[in-house]
C-alpha cells in the first residue's frame, strides 16, 4: 500500500509542478510577444530555463517511484483500495490538460500577429508542456496497475 501512495505522491509534484513552470514559460511568452520582443535568443533562454526547472521538479518524483517500485512486493492490495490514488491521479491530469488548454489558448491570442513560423513555435511548446507534464503521472498509473 505504501508503493501506491508512493506513487500518487510522485504524479502530484510532477503534474503540479511542471505545470506551474510551464505556465510559467507561457506568461513570459505571452509578456515578449505584447511587447514586441519575440526573438529566438530571448525564447531560448526561456526554454533552457524551463528545462532546468523541469530536471529540478522531476527529481523527487522519480526518487519517489524508484522507492515505489521497491516497495511493491510487500503488500497485497485489493482493487478498492487501489481506486482512491487513481482518482487522484486522473484529477491531477485532467487538471493539468485544462491549465494547458487555457495558457495555450492565451498565447495564441495574442500571437495572432506573429509570423507563421512563430506561432508554430508556440504550438510546438504546447505539445512540449502535454508531454512534460503528463510523464510521470502516466508512469503512476501503469506502475499502480503492475501491483
Amino acid at each position: 500500500m505504501i508503493a501506491v501512495w508512493l506513487f500518487t505522491i510522485s504524479a502530484l509534484v510532477a503534474g503540479l509542478g511542471i505545470l506551474f513552470a510551464f505556465k510559467r514559460l507561457m506568461k513570459g511568452l505571452t509578456y515578449r510577444i505584447k511587447r514586441n520582443e519575440f526573438h529566438y535568443k530571448g525564447l531560448q533562454k526561456d526554454q533552457i530555463r524551463f528545462f532546468i526547472q523541469i530536471a529540478l521538479i522531476e527529481a523527487i518524483p522519480i526518487f519517489l517511484i524508484i522507492l515505489g517500485f521497491t516497495f511493491m512486493e510487500e503488500a497485497d492490495t485489493s482493487i478498492i483500495s487501489l481506486v482512491f490514488p487513481l482518482l487522484i491521479i486522473l484529477a491531477v491530469i485532467i487538471y493539468s490538460l485544462i491549465e494547458i488548454k487555457k495558457a495555450k489558448g492565451e498565447v495564441v491570442a495574442e500571437a495572432e500577429k506573429l509570423n507563421p513560423q512563430e506561432q508554430s513555435y508556440v504550438r510546438s511548446l504546447s505539445l512540449i508542456g502535454y508531454m512534460t507534464i503528463l510523464g510521470i503521472p502516466i508512469l503512476a498509473i501503469v506502475a499502480i496497475f503492475l501491483m
